[in-house]
């Protein structure tokens, strides 16, 4: 199922930093607003997203994305909800 750790993404104010928001109401903007910089998700590649949501919502887990929306780079994500995980997961599966 899990094939590698795709990317980290770490919220910061300045791009010197490592990443900021483009655009002052975008998601990571508000994020670093609500809880400052650090940490922002785990993105996990995965070999078959579809599988892998089905094996999550047969466990439990809650989900932000119920179906994989397209991604940067020719991938596929869906992203896992935080109260269940305790950090926000995107699944990321490459498009073939």
């Amino acid at each position: 199922m899990i094939t590698k750790i795709n990317h980290i993404g770490i919220a910061v104010n300045s791009i010197d930093e490592l990443i900021e928001s483009t655009d002052p109401e975008g998601m990571i903007a508000r994020y670093i607003e609500r809880r400052g910089e650090g940490l922002h998700h785990l993105a996990l590649e995965v070999s078959n997203i579809e599988d892998a949501l089905g094996t999550l919502v047969s466990k439990g887990i809650a989900l932000i994305d119920e179906k994989p929306r397209r991604g940067v780079e020719n991938t596929d994500i869906a992203f896992l909800h935080p109260k269940g995980t305790k950090v926000l997961i995107e699944l990321v599966e490459p498009r073939k």
